[in-house]
C-alpha cells in the first residue's frame, strides 16, 4: 500500500539522524559532572524537560503554522515534523531517566496524580514513536494511525498545559512564558482546525 502523505509527514526522513544526534548531544551537555548531588539530577530533569517541550512545540505547531503562513521556514518545519516528534520522544525519554535519577538520589517518590498523568503521557508518547514509520501506518491503516497521533498530540499538549498551569498553585511555579506558549499553541491548533473544517463544509 502506498502511503499518502499529508501535511508533509515523513518527507524529510533523511534528516532524522541529524535531529536525533543534536537532541542527544544537547541532552547530554545539560548533565553536570556531579551525579551524586541532588541538584545535578534536579537541574538535568528540568532542562531536559524544557528541551523536550520545545521539540514538542515544533512538531505540534508544524502543520498549523504552515497553514497560516505558507512560508519556506514553515514548510521546512512541516517536512521535518516527524523528525521533531521523534527527537521530542528521545529528549523526553532522557528526561524520564533524569527524573528517576533525581527521585533515587533525593529518596523521594512522585505523588499519585503525577505518576498517573505522567505515566499516561509516556505510554502515549511511546505508542506514537513506535508507529512513526511507514510500515506501522500500513499495518494500522491511515485512519487509525491519524486517530492515534491526533489524540496523542492533544493529550501530550494537555499534560504540558496541566503541569505548567497547575504549578502556579505551588510555591515554585514554572516560568510563565512556558504557560503562555503551550496555551497559545493549543489555541492556534484549535483555530486552524475549526477554520479548515468550516472551509470544507462551506
Amino acid at each position: 500500500m502506498q502511503i499518502k502523505r499529508q501535511n508533509g509527514y515523513a518527507l524529510a526522513a533523511n534528516n532524522l539522524p541529524a535531529w536525533l544526534g543534536v537532541t542527544l548531544l544537547a541532552s547530554v551537555a545539560l548533565f553536570l559532572n556531579r551525579p551524586e548531588q541532588i541538584e545535578t539530577w534536579q537541574l538535568w530533569a528540568r532542562y531536559t524537560a524544557r528541551l523536550s517541550f520545545f521539540l514538542f512545540l515544533a512538531g505540534y505547531l508544524a502543520s498549523p503554522v504552515y497553514e497560516l503562513t505558507q512560508n519556506k521556514a514553515a514548510d521546512w518545519l512541516r517536512r521535518n515534523r516527524r523528525n521533531a516528534g521523534l527527537s521530542f520522544g528521545l529528549a523526553h525519554t532522557i528526561h524520564l531517566g533524569a527524573l528517576i535519577g533525581y527521585f533515587i538520589v533525593a529518596n523521594e517518590t512522585p505523588d499519585a496524580a503525577t505518576a498517573t498523568v505522567g505515566g499516561g503521557a509516556y505510554l502515549t508518547m511511546f505508542a506514537m514513536m513506535a508507529t512513526s514509520f511507514d510500515g506501522a501506518i500500513r499495518r494500522m491503516g491511515q485512519t487509525n494511525w491519524r486517530r492515534l497521533h491526533k489524540f496523542g498530540a492533544h493529550y501530550l499538549a494537555f499534560v504540558f498545559a496541566f503541569t505548567y498551569t497547575s504549578s502556579l498553585l505551588q510555591p515554585y511555579s514554572k516560568p510563565q512564558y512556558l504557560i503562555v506558549l503551550i496555551w497559545a499553541a493549543i489555541l492556534i491548533r484549535l483555530y486552524v482546525s475549526v477554520t479548515k473544517r468550516n472551509e470544507e463544509t462551506a
